[in-house]
């Protein structure tokens, strides 16, 4: 058994973090109640309520617990979820396929999943374990939950059980899901600026980080460094001197040096060219849409630079 989970005892009670499957009783319970959760895509279902309110204990005669309800959660597997509700999330194209531009987006996306940090999406991962009735790798949907009265149904719950959390990782889930389900929602900047129409929220961030400048500027800490080793009063200096002197050590943009680069290969290989025939080379480039394409797709235009010169 893998080392996430824990087998229940056969007479232990429901707890928080149990693996419930979709056996017979169970989906004729939803086909009545609940129909649309008999499709096959859900895989089983992770019990979410707290385990002090599952205990159950002689009331009246007959055993009940505190909880009216028993909230369950769907369990799907992985690949369902990427290839469908977060395809654009994962750049998922085809299986196994993504975009590339998102590669490392969606190794942190699944590095947080494992590792039970995805708490926005409110994704809960169950590793692959037989022995604990997931069969491949899984994530609880805590935002889909199900409900079923606890005193008609409990034991069909129980008979369902086939696995459990363990104990280390029934408190992360506990955790998870009030997390989740307690946040205080409050209006943020961005729906601000959205209902006065003006980025405010963008305002107010360039406020804090520029102190004094009307906006931050942004340099590379190699670049900062060679400023200082050139300038070591540079931070005494007026803004406007300081701005200079950032000027005069930016290097070229990524394009005019690919441009004087192509133009010393064309010296080379054609050296009885005229210069002003170079010239009318390079202002082509400098024209040329298709080439700024090629140099924006691959990541020439230093953002480094972009952003200095857009302040400056």
């Amino acid at each position: 058994m893998h080392w996430t989970y824990e087998k229940p005892e056969e007479i232990s009670e429901l707890q928080q973090g149990d693996i419930l499957e979709p056996s017979e009783a169970l989906l004729n319970l939803f086909n009545e109640v609940h129909p649309y959760f008999t499709q096959p895509k859900y895989r089983g279902f992770l019990i979410l309520t707290q385990t002090c309110d599952l205990l159950r204990r002689e009331r009246a005669g007959q055993k009940s617990c505190s909880a009216t309800h028993v909230c369950l959660s769907v369990i799907r597997s992985v690949q369902d979820i990427i290839s469908q509700s977060l395809s654009s999330r994962f750049g998922y194209l085809a299986p196994g396929i993504y975009a590339s531009h998102s590669k490392k987006a969606v190794e942190n996306l699944v590095e947080r999943l494992v590792n039970q940090n995805e708490n926005a999406l409110g994704l809960f991962y169950l590793h692959r374990d037989i022995d604990s009735g997931i069969s491949v790798h899984s994530v609880a949907l805590l935002r889909v939950a199900i409900s079923v009265k606890a005193a008609d149904h409990f034991n069909t719950l129980l008979k369902a059980r086939v696995g459990r959390l363990s104990k280390e990782f029934q408190p992360k889930l506990g955790w998870m899901v009030g997390n989740l389900y307690s946040r205080v929602g409050v209006t943020d900047w961005k729906e601000k600026s959205e209902i006065e129409k003006q980025n405010i929220e963008e305002d107010i961030i360039k406020e804090i980080l520029s102190f004094t400048r009307s906006e931050p500027i942004w340099l590379d800490r190699s670049l900062y460094s060679k400023i200082l080793k050139k300038t070591p009063d540079f931070n005494t200096l007026p803004e406007s001197s300081q701005e200079e002197i950032i000027r005069s050590s930016l290097p070229p943009p990524p394009k005019e040096k690919a441009i004087e680069i192509i133009a010393q290969i064309v010296k080379t290989v054609v050296p009885k060219i005229k210069d002003e025939d170079i010239e009318k080379i390079k202002s082509r480039l400098a024209n040329n849409d298709q080439f700024e394409a090629q140099m924006r797709k691959f990541g020439a235009n230093s953002s480094i630079h972009d952003s200095a010169d857009h302040v400056l």
